[in-house]
């Protein structure tokens, strides 16, 4: 697989009555699906781009993985998608502490084009069965192969919720049908 930190679908104009939907994923090693002590990489992207195209037969989805800001991306008036950051084996000092105040933080953010997904609830490390754990989580921090499809797989259930309740039609009182 190619480097994921500079993964890029092809940009072309959609075919006729095909949509096109652009998402970035952005972050750090777990966004480049940082496995196995670096020799592999499988970006939960992968998974994103490919169960939109199930979902969505008749759109095209552009996948791009980049570092860049999710502020870049709500001044430009896009929608953003925040995730809270997984549970991690390591419990040292106040690092647990940390991670679920700043979870705390990223629900709690306000914008109208601002969605969160809880993601510890859908890749959890300590909720979950020693066999399951060692099928999903490579080393305590990043994932396997295994671990970025479930994870590229909840992330796309959350996203085609999201663009399933943005194609309801809205009346002009604001209220969907």
């Amino acid at each position: 697989m190619e480097n994921p930190t500079c993964t890029t679908d092809t940009e072309s104009p959609p075919s006729e009555g095909i949509k096109s939907l652009r998402i970035l994923c952005f972050g750090d090693s777990l966004t480049a699906g940082y496995s196995s002590w670096g020799y592999s990489h499988y970006p939960y992207a992968a998974q994103i781009r490919e169960e939109l195209r199930k979902a969505f037969p008749a759109t095209e989805a552009h996948v791009v993985v980049s570092e860049e800001v999710w502020a870049v991306a709500l001044a430009t008036g896009a929608n953003v998608l925040a995730l809270s950051v997984l549970e991690a084996q390591h419990t040292v000092g106040d690092v647990v502490q940390r991670r679920n105040d700043l979870n705390e933080m990223i629900a709690q953010h306000s914008d109208d084009r601002w969605h969160y997904m809880d993601l510890c609830a859908a890749v959890p490390y300590f909720d979950m069965s020693d066999f399951l754990r060692e099928r999903i989580w490579d080393d305590g921090l990043h994932l396997t192969m295994a671990g970025y499809e479930m994870m590229g797989q909840a992330i796309a259930a959350k996203l085609i919720e999201l663009l399933r309740v943005s194609e309801k039609p809205v009346h002009t009182d604001g209220k969907t049908v």
